[in-house]
């Protein structure tokens, strides 16, 4: 079964899967402590280590970066993208993100909100082409802050109709079957669809929810989704290898994805392509983060007022870590994982210290690249040294 998402209760139980790694790190962090300057450069542990999780995970490929303000201050490719090509693994090799994808999401729901087109407090059947109610609850609106935050009701989706991968060939267009899905009595409707909760009331990580977000995009702007993100968020930011869309892209500079035993999927687009099927390099999304560490702003692009960066990083419910998409993490950090079939990857940047990291892989190993793995604590230690 698929997974777009790391959900945050499952982040602390990672913190045993590391331990093999602990002697490890505590080493190359005495290192680090003593060689620290004012512009470092990472330690060849790091490299390393990579190779070391790589041997040991089996994963074909892993790219990691970190950037400072606005720019890319190191970076590190390693492995193939492509194995029975032979083809290496560079800073422009294109990535499936998964759930990463849903900062891409929230961008465009923020502009159509900043731009008086859609009130995330209102009533999304003010906007949407067809009506939603949780079944449980016909009388309780469902708003798209409840959305942005996992608290619409909206199901977990564990439906292997839902998850299904379209090899070759693109995924079919959001609206008909995010209707019939979420309507019961629709062709696609299954029972878990919604939970038997009201809305606002608990938190459930939903990527049919965020596909619907994509729903509400296409219904205000009258475009594809995909099409409204080209043109008003990866073109600004200089993002040309950036894409929902296969056809977009070169397919030589795509990672294959591949199992735990190297067998490789082939390349596909996935049905909820919103809520999981984001292509991008490092390089490319890099300027995405840069935007967001720079109050919306990449090299004179503004792709969102101040204001609203700063809401999208309020925490909304008390008894959460949940922003709007985004995660809180600990120590001013934010960041957002993603995972599908021979992908994985973890983004984050700390606010205050404008410094972020990304790490990609062409395989099924999140726990090796996510929060509180050896990678991801040592390039974080070494991203907050760069002034």
């Amino acid at each position: 079964m698929m997974s777009f998402g790391l959900h945050h209760k499952r982040l602390y139980a990672m913190k045993e899967h590391f331990q093999k790694w602990g002697d490890f790190l505590i080493i190359i962090l005495i290192f680090s402590a003593f060689t620290c300057s004012k512009n470092p450069v990472a330690p060849t542990d790091i490299n390393t280590l990579i190779r070391a999780v790589m041997e040991e995970d089996n994963i074909p490929s892993l790219v990691v970066c970190i950037i400072k303000n606005d720019r890319i201050v190191w970076s590190s490719t390693n492995g193939l993208a492509n194995i029975e090509d032979d083809i290496p693994a560079t800073d422009e090799t294109i990535y499936i993100l998964g759930s990463v994808s849903k900062l891409i999401v929230l961008t465009a729901v923020m502009q159509l909100h900043e731009q008086g087109l859609i009130n995330i407090d209102e009533d999304i059947n003010n906007y949407l082409s067809f009506s939603v109610r949780n079944p449980h609850y016909p009388d309780e609106i469902i708003t798209t802050r409840m959305l942005l935050t996992h608290y619409s009701s909206v199901g977990r989706d564990y439906n292997p109709i839902y998850y299904r991968l379209y090899i070759g060939e693109p995924s079919p267009p959001l609206d008909p079957w995010v209707k019939e899905t979420l309507f019961p009595g629709g062709t696609e409707y299954f029972q878990g669809a919604w939970n038997n909760t009201a809305p606002g009331e608990q938190e459930s990580y939903s990527n049919l929810g965020v596909a619907l977000l994509g729903c509400l995009v296409e219904a205000v702007t009258g475009e594809l989704f995909d099409e409204y993100c080209k043109k008003n968020i990866f073109q600004p930011l200089n993002m040309f290898n950036t894409s929902f869309r296969m056809a977009d892209l070169n397919e030589d500079d795509l990672a294959m994805p591949y199992a735990r035993n190297l067998s490789p999927y082939g390349h596909y687009e996935v049905r909820s392509f919103p809520s999981g099927g984001i292509r991008s390099s490092i390089n490319d999304f890099s300027h995405f983060y840069i935007a967001y560490m720079n109050g919306g702003v990449y090299e004179g692009s503004r792709i969102l007022e101040e204001d609203t960066i700063e809401e999208t990083l309020r925490i909304q419910y008390s008894n959460s870590q949940r922003c709007l998409i985004w995660f809180a993490m600990d120590n001013g950090w934010y960041g957002h994982s993603g995972s599908v079939p021979g992908m994985s990857a973890f983004t984050s940047f700390h606010k205050d210290d404008k410094a972020a990291i990304l790490i990609y892989a062409n395989g099924e190993v999140m726990p090796s690249i996510g929060p509180y793995s050896t990678i991801y604590t040592l390039l974080q230690a070494e991203a907050l040294k760069y002034q």
